[in-house]
């Protein structure tokens, strides 16, 4: 076989792992083998072997590639340039993206199976949740958000949103995620932002989100 360039196999290894990402979100990893995520990359077991030399580094690059969009997304969120409704809809995807990828059994079998992998997960969830903090404070600060704890305003969506992206709650409500996900940024956007600070033009860009998100679902990242 032809010798990689290196940033072709970087390159590479980011297209397979996207592949498997919906899988070990909403089955988790530690029950699969190495022939398993062969199967799932849509690739054979040796071919595995020329861009991952094992199943940690499988997943050290599931959470690298959480990690690029964690890090892109935060770069938004705090573009000054950008109006605060437009960084309070990346907080939204932010947030929804991260409730979805961050299931409990991906977590259970993380801290179970790669301690060291868990621990820079959390890492990035707490940087994320400090960015998040600092942009609801300084939209009340300027006069655009209602004075909200920011901190109950987290929690609340962490906790709402794993419950409302649930696919069995979802089946058993009859509901489905799109409208769930339009209906509850509804419902923030009415809670968080001063009635003059809604705009029916920047709400517009609200179903560019919702889709992009649910691409995402259906893809990966």
């Amino acid at each position: 076989m032809r010798k990689i360039a290196p940033e072709e196999k970087r390159l590479m290894r980011r297209s397979y792992v996207k592949r498997i990402m919906n899988v070990v979100r909403t089955k988790g990893f530690l029950s699969l083998t190495i022939s398993d995520m062969a199967k799932l990359m849509n690739m054979s077991r040796a071919s595995l072997y020329n861009y991952f030399s094992s199943k940690e580094e499988i997943l050290l690059e599931v959470i690298e590639c959480y990690l690029t969009y964690i890090h892109e997304a935060d770069q938004v969120i705090a573009d000054e340039s950008l109006s605060y409704q437009i960084r309070l809809q990346k907080v939204y995807e932010q947030t929804v993206l991260s409730a979805l990828y961050a299931s409990d059994i991906f977590m259970n079998d993380l801290q179970v199976g790669c301690p060291s992998l868990y621990a820079k997960k959390m890492d990035a969830r707490k940087q994320r949740l400090d960015t998040v903090h600092s942009f609801y404070s300084q939209g009340m600060a300027a006069g655009l958000f209602n004075q909200l704890n920011p901190k109950v305003l987290i929690i609340q969506d962490e906790a709402a949103l794993k419950v409302l992206t649930n696919s069995s709650f979802l089946l058993g409500e009859g509901l489905s995620l799109k409208q769930v996900l339009y209906d509850y940024y509804e419902a923030k956007k009415v809670q968080i932002l001063k009635p003059e600070a809604i705009s029916s033009e920047v709400d517009e860009h609200i179903h560019e989100v919702i889709e992009r998100i649910l691409r995402k679902l259906s893809s990966t990242f």
